[in-house]
C-alpha cells in the first residue's frame, strides 16, 4: 500500500526536479506530490499533504498478509553530482530490485521511473491511488484508460503492463499494474508525458540529464571543506530554476516548520532576496551564465514593479496569487494548507540586497549606472526604490521575517537600507562626480548609521532587533550580516557584541533560532531553530575569524541535514531529534550553506 505521506520525515524525502517542474519522492518509491503545469501549478499529486491523496508509487509486490505493512527500502539516495535518485527495495525471498527516478533536464514536463530488477524473478507493481479530489470545487478524480496506462484528469501513467483496479476500501480507490522482472530486466513507467516510453527512450533520457547535470557542476570553482554539501546545494537550486533564471523559494507548500503551529506558508514562489543572494553566490563558485540570468530577472523585474517591490512573485515577475486555504488534511493534520501567498506590509530593507546584487556577475565592482550589466542597466528603478526607502524607514515594517503584525522598527531592516544608500551613492559617482543624488543618499546612509547607533544599540553593545525606545531587548539573527555588509568594520565592538549576542542568546547547540520566542508575532505555536541563520552564523563567526567554533558550528550541521536523510535543505531543525522541517529544498538554507562554506576556505582548521 502507498506510505501515508505525513508518516516519512521530510528529511528523508528525495526532490527530483528540472527548475520547471519537480516532485517529492518518498523513500518506499512514492510520488506523493507533482504538478504537472509547473512548480506553482495546482498539484495533480498531493498526497503528501493529503492522506487521501492521489500518489503513484513503484516497488515490489505486498502480498495480503503484509499489505498493510512497510517493507524494508533503503534511504532514497542520490546519484554523485546529479538530481538523479535511486532507491533500492527489498522483495519476497530477499530478491531486490533498483527504482531510478529523474526529471528529465530538457523536457516540458514528466517524470522518468527506471526499474530494473538486481536480483530476480521480482514480481513488481505500479500503484496509483486517486482518491477524492478536495482541491476547491474538486469532485472525485476521473480515471480513464489510455494506451500502456491511464489518466487521472489528464495526468497520464504508463506502465508496462494493464492497470485493474484494486481498492483498498470502498471509499479508496486504487489502480495497480503487476509484473515481473528477471535479474537484469528492466522496465520503463512515465508520469506526465502524453505517450509511453520505451526503456530505450527513458534510458537515453537519463543519459542525457546525467550528462547535462555533470557539465553544469563541472566549472564549479569550489575546493574547500564539505564540497558534498556544496554541491547537493547548488543542484537543489538549480532543481529549482527554470528558465527565467529565477531560484523558486521551495518546492512544496504548506510543510510546517514546526508540528502544531501556524508557520506554514506557500514558498513556491519567487523571493526576491533569495534571487539577489543567488548573483553573487552563482558567480562566485563559477556558475557566471546563471548569475547572468538571475541578474536579468533583477533587472527586468525591478524596472516593472510597483514601490514598494513586493518580497513574493512568480517566476515571470509577476505579483503572485492571493493565497486560498484548501481542504486538505495537512502534513501530520497540520494546518492551514495554502496555495498562493499573504501579502504584508513592506520591508523597508528589501532594496538592500538588491542593489548589492548589481553588477555581482561582472568584473569591476562598482559598474557605471550606463553600463549594459544586468542591474546597472536598472539604475533608475534602483534610484527610486531608495528614495522609497530614505522616506520610509523611520516607520514600522514587517522586517526581513515578514512578521505582518505587530510592526516594528527592525534594526536589520534599517541595516538593509543603509546599504542601499552606500551603493547607489557610489554607482552615482562612478557615473558622474556631480551627481547630487549621491550627496542625499550619502546624507540619507548618515542619518541610518546614526539612529542605529543612537537608538538600537543594546547595554551590552550589540544591536537590537527592535530601534523603538519602548522596545525590549531581543536580539535578531538577521543582524549577523553586520559582520561583512554594515558599516562599522570587523573589529568594531558593536560587530562583536552583536554576532557574540546572537551566538549566546538564540542558540540551541549549532542551530540558532531566528529570534526569541519571547518575541510576539502573533502566530500560533514557538519556532525551531532555523537552518538559514544557523548558517549565517557560520559566516559571522569567520568572518570574525573565530575559526575553530565556526567549524564546529558548520559541522554539526551538515551532520544533522545528512544524518536526516539524502541531504536536502529544509527549513528548520528540531535540536532534539535532528528530524527536518518546512518546505523543501530551501534555495535560501542552500544558498546560505553554500556561503558559510565558501567564507570557512578563507582560515585554517
Amino acid at each position: 500500500m502507498i506510505t501515508d505521506a505525513g508518516r516519512v520525515p521530510i528529511g528523508r524525502r528525495a526532490w527530483i526536479g528540472n527548475g520547471r517542474h519537480g516532485a517529492s519522492l518518498a523513500p518506499d518509491g512514492t510520488i506523493d506530490w507533482y504538478a504537472a503545469g509547473g512548480l506553482s501549478a495546482r498539484p495533480d499529486l498531493w498526497r503528501l499533504l493529503d492522506p487521501g491523496g492521489p500518489a503513484v508509487r513503484v516497488g515490489p509486490v505486498r502480498d495480503g498478509s503484509g499489505a498493510r505493512r512497510h517493507l524494508p527500502a533503503s534511504q532514497a539516495l542520490y546519484r554523485p553530482g546529479t538530481n538523479i535518485v535511486d532507491t533500492v527495495a527489498e522483495a519476497a525471498g530477499g530478491r531486490r530490485l533498483m527504482v531510478t527516478d529523474f526529471v528529465p533536464h530538457d523536457e516540458e514536463g514528466g517524470i522518468c521511473r527506471l526499474i530494473r530488477a538486481l536480483s530476480g524473478p521480482v514480481d513488481i507493481e505500479v500503484e496509483v491511488l486517486a482518491g477524492p479530489d478536495r482541491r476547491p470545487g474538486g469532485i472525485r478524480r476521473v480515471v480513464a484508460p489510455v494506451e500502456a496506462g491511464l489518466t487521472l484528469d489528464g495526468l497520464t501513467v504508463s506502465a508496462p503492463a494493464r492497470f485493474e483496479p484494486a481498492p483498498l476500501d470502498r471509499d479508496t480507490p486504487r489502480w495497480r499494474a503487476v509484473f515481473s522482472l528477471d535479474t537484469g530486466e528492466e522496465a520503463a513507467v512515465t508520469i506526465g508525458f502524453d505517450r509511453p516510453l520505451s526503456v530505450g527512450a527513458v534510458r537515453l533520457l537519463l543519459d542525457d540529464t546525467t550528462t547535462a547535470e555533470h557539465s553544469w557542476l563541472a566549472p564549479i570553482a569550489y575546493t574547500g571543506p564539505f564540497r558534498a554539501s556544496v554541491e547537493r546545494s547548488l543542484l537543489a537550486i538549480r532543481s529549482l530554476t527554470g528558465p527565467s533564471g529565477a531560484p523558486a523559494a521551495a518546492g512544496t507548500t504548506s510543510l510546517p516548520r514546526r508540528i502544531g503551529s501556524e508557520r506554514s506558508a506557500d514558498d513556491r514562489w519567487v523571493r526576491l532576496r533569495d534571487v539577489a543572494r543567488a548573483v553573487p553566490v552563482l558567480a562566485g563558485i563559477g556558475r557566471p551564465e546563471d548569475a547572468e540570468n538571475a541578474e536579468t530577472w533583477l533587472r527586468n523585474t525591478v524596472s516593472t514593479a510597483h514601490l514598494p517591490w513586493p518580497a513574493w512573485l512568480d517566476a515571470d515577475g509577476q505579483p503572485v496569487p492571493d493565497a486560498e486555504e484548501v481542504p486538505f488534511e495537512g502534513w501530520r493534520r497540520n494546518q492551514p494548507v495554502r496555495l498562493g501567498r499573504l501579502s504584508g506590509p513592506p520591508d523597508v530593507g528589501l532594496v538592500g540586497p538588491v542593489t548589492a546584487a548589481t553588477g555581482a556577475s561582472m568584473s569591476g565592482p562598482y559598474p557605471r549606472p550606463d553600463d549594459p550589466g544586468p542591474l546597472s542597466a536598472a539604475f533608475d528603478a534602483l534610484a527610486e526604490a531608495t528614495d522609497w526607502a530614505c522616506d520610509h524607514w523611520r516607520e514600522p515594517d514587517e522586517g526581513p521575517w515578514e512578521v505582518a503584525r505587530p510592526l516594528r522598527r527592525y534594526t536589520a531592516g534599517r541595516l538593509g537600507a543603509w546599504n542601499a544608500c552606500r551603493r547607489m551613492a557610489q554607482m552615482a559617482r562612478a557615473a558622474n562626480p556631480l551627481d547630487l543624488r549621491a550627496v542625499t543618499w550619502q546624507q540619507e546612509g548618515a542619518d541610518l548609521l546614526h539612529w542605529m547607533e543612537s537608538s538600537a544599540v543594546a547595554a551590552d553593545g550589540g544591536l537590537r532587533m527592535d530601534g523603538r525606545p519602548d522596545a525590549p531587548d531581543e536580539s535578531d539573527a538577521a543582524l549577523l550580516a553586520v559582520a561583512w555588509s554594515g558599516p562599522w568594520p570587523m573589529n568594531h565592538p558593536i560587530v562583536a557584541a552583536t554576532v557574540g549576542r546572537v551566538i549566546e542568546r538564540l542558540s540551541s547547540g549549532p542551530l540558532l533560532y531566528r529570534y526569541s520566542d519571547r518575541v510576539a508575532d502573533e502566530r500560533a505555536g514557538p519556532d525551531l531553530p532555523d537552518l538559514e541563520v544557523s548558517l549565517l552564523g557560520v559566516k559571522a563567526l569567520a568572518h570574525l575569524e573565530d575559526w575553530d567554533r565556526a567549524h564546529d558550528r558548520m559541522e554539526g550541521i551538515v551532520r544533522l541535514i545528512d544524518a536526516a536523510g539524502p541531504g536536502l535543505p529544509a527549513e528548520t531543525a528540531d535540536p532534539i531529534s535532528g528530524e527536518l522541517f518546512g518546505n523543501f529544498p530551501s534555495t535560501a538554507v542552500a544558498l546560505m550553506l553554500i556561503e558559510a562554506a565558501s567564507a570557512l576556505t578563507a582560515g585554517p582548521r
